[in-house]
């Protein structure tokens, strides 16, 4: 397996924040507020347009009620 670039790794990383959040059937409105985070800032890193820091994904997943391991599956 080769390395992801880091632009994959945000997009992937969006791909399972916003496949959490429509299985928790939740808004990016409703979990943006649970986050803490504004909906701007949570649509960028659902289309892994912006790194937001890990503190910020970690807060997300908090919100998801998920291991914020789980944000990170599928890289390599």
């Amino acid at each position: 397996m080769g390395r992801q670039e880091p632009d994959d790794v945000l997009r992937q990383v969006g791909r399972n924040i916003r496949a959490e959040r429509a299985r928790s059937e939740l808004t990016q409105e409703t979990l943006a507020h649970l986050a803490g985070i504004g909906v701007a800032q949570l649509a960028r890193m659902e289309r892994g347009e912006t790194d937001s820091g890990l503190t910020k994904y970690v807060r997300v997943a908090r919100a998801l009620d998920v291991d914020p391991a789980l944000l990170l599956h599928g890289l390599h």
